[in-house]
């Protein structure tokens, strides 16, 4: 690692050098375009990374992560080399999680060189349960609030106004979906959920008879 290079940083790169790899710590991704108060604008944390990618990559490396670059799609993300740090979610927010990448893989021809998918929570809802039937019922408006704040947290979802726990709420579906839930990972659980959902029917059948 070019230590040198470090040291020869201004004060200025050096607090976008702290900045970039606590975000990418932090949130996982880091995206090319962020989302303020509705409006789109760059993010200068993606252009210094893109600038000394080999650099942050040699430092993140040392922690045990691995810095990557979809450049096409327009982010950085990391991945913990030893296994470590991985994020757990129960079957209701799995479930939220791989309808968000349904629905961009269904809208993303229409969003073109925008990337973002443009949703509204009411659509998250009914396709969740009617169009994917992904789960059995609409979750409960603080539970998918506290969802969608994580995901946002994560840099996969974006909150353009309103808010998560509101039918109305308009926010977007940023394309750091696609590494978030892999066109493998989505397969694997759209059989996982019909697992539990055979089971669960077949436990409410039980009860039925008993």
């Amino acid at each position: 690692m070019e230590w040198t290079v470090i040291d020869g940083f201004s004060d200025k790169d050096t607090e976008r050098f702290r900045n970039s790899c606590n975000n990418l710590l932090g949130r996982t991704f880091v995206s090319r375009i962020l989302w303020d108060n509705g409006e789109k604008k760059h993010n200068p944390d993606y252009s210094f990374l893109a600038q000394y990618q080999q650099i942050v990559h040699g430092y993140l490396s040392f922690l045990g992560w691995e810095l990557f670059h979809e450049q096409y799609n327009g982010y950085f993300y990391i991945i913990n080399n030893l296994e470590e740090n991985r994020l757990a979610m129960d079957k209701e927010s799995t479930g939220i999680l791989l309808a968000l990448r349904l629905i961009y893989d269904e809208d993303s021809e229409r969003a073109g060189l925008n990337h973002d998918v443009v949703c509204y929570v009411r659509d998250l809802l009914e396709k969740t349960v009617v169009n994917f039937s992904i789960l059995r019922q609409k979750p409960n408006m603080r539970e998918l609030s506290k969802h969608l704040q994580l995901l946002e947290k994560h840099n996969i979802v974006a909150r353009l106004d309103g808010r998560f726990n509101e039918v109305d709420c308009r926010f977007a579906i940023l394309p750091t979906i696609l590494t978030a839930v892999s066109a493998e990972k989505t397969n694997a659980l759209v059989e996982q959920m019909k697992k539990l959902e055979e089971t669960a029917n077949e436990e409410t059948d039980e009860n039925t008879f008993d």
